[in-house]
């Protein structure tokens, strides 16, 4: 541990992101319909923890063998693109705010037994979901059970009970409902890239890994990292987006 605070991004603005990431997850998870946490139920945990679990197998037993191509990886990471997949996918099949979150911190914890061991805790456990999953988690907030879902407007026409029934659509408010929905997952697919693409460049090397261990970069070096990756965050949220789409249709 060396609490270094000559990092690249100012402690204070770690502190009021991290303060305000909790602040709108407290309220988020409100008591409703008198159940706490969102009103989360027995198979949201499920899937929760199976995600977890697929990460950890996925970061330690196969990423690992997937070959690494020297400068390629330091601006390029791609191995990244199943932990995208895998937490857009908890976030997705759960579209309750707290659920990116939630898996990462049982993902943590996980790995903190089988391999890391509890040095540095709990700085690990608040970077690896404020970096990895707070944006996710404040989108859900608004997207709810439609994150990942590119016909929200279709969807709550098809369960209106007027349609079928005597009831009628406009066809052209329908479309336009359509577009909409389906920008949102796309928009869906940018957030979650972008975050899990960009939180190692952004938030680990421009704060944590000073902070916890001392280690520093320079500001060129973080800038440029930090761009690379919210870009290859965009390729790689538009790439798994589909298929977390199906996966989500045939469970739900």
């Amino acid at each position: 541990m060396h609490f270094n605070l000559n990092t690249i991004i100012p402690w204070p603005i770690i502190l009021i992101w991290t303060l305000l990431y909790f602040a709108l997850l407290a309220w988020a998870w409100r008591p409703k319909e008198g159940r706490p946490f969102g009103n989360f139920k027995t198979i949201d945990f499920v899937y929760i923890a199976l995600v977890a679990a697929l990460l950890i197998v996925y970061n330690f037993f196969i990423s690992p063998l997937i070959p690494k191509v020297g400068a390629v990886t330091t601006y390029f990471y791609y191995p990244i693109i199943g932990e995208t997949f895998l937490v857009m996918l908890a976030a997705a099949l759960v579209g309750k705010p707290g659920s990116a979150g939630l898996t990462m911190v049982i993902y943590t914890l996980l790995s903190d037994i089988i391999h890391y061991g509890f040095g540095g805790e709990p700085f690990w456990f608040i970077y690896e979901v404020t970096a990895y999953a707070a944006i996710i988690d404040l989108w859900l907030i608004y997207r709810g059970k439609y994150y990942m879902m590119p016909f929200q407007g279709v969807f709550s026409k098809s369960t209106d009970p007027g349609v079928g029934e005597g009831g009628s659509v406009d066809a052209e408010e329908l479309e336009e409902e359509l577009k909409s929905a389906k920008a949102l997952f796309i928009v869906d697919a940018l957030i979650g890239g972008i975050t899990i693409s960009s939180a190692f460049p952004v938030w680990y090397r421009g704060f944590w890994a000073t902070f916890v261990e001392g280690y520093t970069y320079t500001p060129s070096f973080w800038a440029i990292t930090s761009v690379v990756s919210i870009g290859a965050g965009v390729v790689l949220g538009l790439i798994v987006a589909p298929f977390i789409y199906y996966i989500k249709r045939v469970l739900s």
